[in-house]
């Protein structure tokens, strides 16, 4: 039994469709100028007759191995029914592959919702194999699945909050147009810049990533100007994640945002998804109490979302 590097076409072929778009080989191939290289590996067992059942993919830089080195996480791809005995055996050697490698791996999980019985294994797999734990984030995500109805799972003052948007003449937009889509980018760096936080990705690197995963624009517009925006990704099948989100500074009293978090809920319900992640609302484990607050408030809940590390150089 043993890790053996594939070929990327190899592994696009054998992994053609993991539980989220960053596993993916293109979308891992999409950035490859980020490092010094993508590799591709898969778990070879003694029992296996046919098909690889395990892989995962890493960005290089140096001795290090990371996965994701471009996404929000990466880790594992896996065989549809993947036993529980193959879980363990591909993930108990892979610290002695690291190690043989001279590398030092860094792996975050996508929080369980994305595949919950080989993920939950996974982290049981990982603490038992050695991986020391990086931290824990906390990922807040919608769960479109859940039959109670929406106005039951909000906070009082999110309530209030709703029913004042809902008052304004707000309409929601799926922009389309290049014009439509820089207003959208545009709401979200404002939002950005006046609360402090970076802005990591570019309009041109957002619009690059739309030609391999299904990215949308989406405005929200008071007498026809937007005042808050999201942009999207559909990262798979039944699941779509808020890359970024937010209101137009100076727009607050007209509680934009949580008529969005509203129409995101409403529209991607209807479409028959299972979730809207949200995404974390932490920084490197320490959550943010203002933002866990306002999410929790607008429906959402919490997932945990593992980072663990091997050193194999030591």
């Amino acid at each position: 039994m043993a890790w053996i590097e594939l070929d990327s076409d190899v592994y696009a072929k054998e992994f053609a469709n993991p539980h989220a778009c960053y596993l993916r080989t293109d979308f891992n191939l999409l950035n490859s100028e980020k490092v010094d290289a993508v590799r591709f590996f898969a778990f070879v067992s003694d029992a296996q007759d046919s098909g690889y059942r395990i892989g995962f993919v890493v960005g290089e830089k140096g001795d290090e191995w990371d996965s994701p080195y471009s996404a929000p996480f990466g880790g594992f791809a896996c065989a549809k029914g993947v036993a529980t005995d193959e879980i363990d055996e591909a993930i108990m050697a892979l610290p002695a592959f690291v190690s043989a490698s001279r590398k030092k791996l860094h792996v975050t999980l996508p929080p369980a919702f994305y595949n919950q019985n080989f993920l939950t294994k996974s982290v049981s797999s990982m603490i038992r194999a050695g991986f020391a734990l990086r931290y824990v984030d906390i990922n807040h995500s919608m769960n479109l699945m859940d039959p109670k109805p929406y106005e039951k799972r909000l906070w009082n003052m999110a309530k209030r909050n709703l029913k004042q948007a809902m008052a304004c003449s707000y309409d929601l937009r799926d922009e389309k147009t290049p014009e439509g889509m820089a207003a959208c980018y545009e709401v979200i760096r404002k939002n950005r810049e006046y609360r402090g936080y970076p802005l990591k990705m570019s309009l041109e690197a957002l619009k690059k990533t739309s030609t391999i995963v299904p990215v949308h624009f989406y405005s929200l517009n008071l007498d026809g100007k937007p005042v808050a925006a999201s942009i999207v990704y559909r990262v798979a099948p039944k699941i779509i994640q808020i890359i970024y989100w937010g209101d137009a500074p100076g727009f607050e009293e007209y509680r934009p945002m949580n008529l969005l978090a509203f129409k995101m809920y409403e529209l991607f319900h209807a479409l028959g998804m299972e979730y809207v992640d949200i995404g974390i609302s932490t920084e490197y484990g320490k959550p943010n109490v203002g933002l866990c607050a306002f999410k929790e408030s607008v429906g959402c809940v919490a997932d945990l979302k593992y980072s663990f590390d091997f050193d194999g150089t030591r």
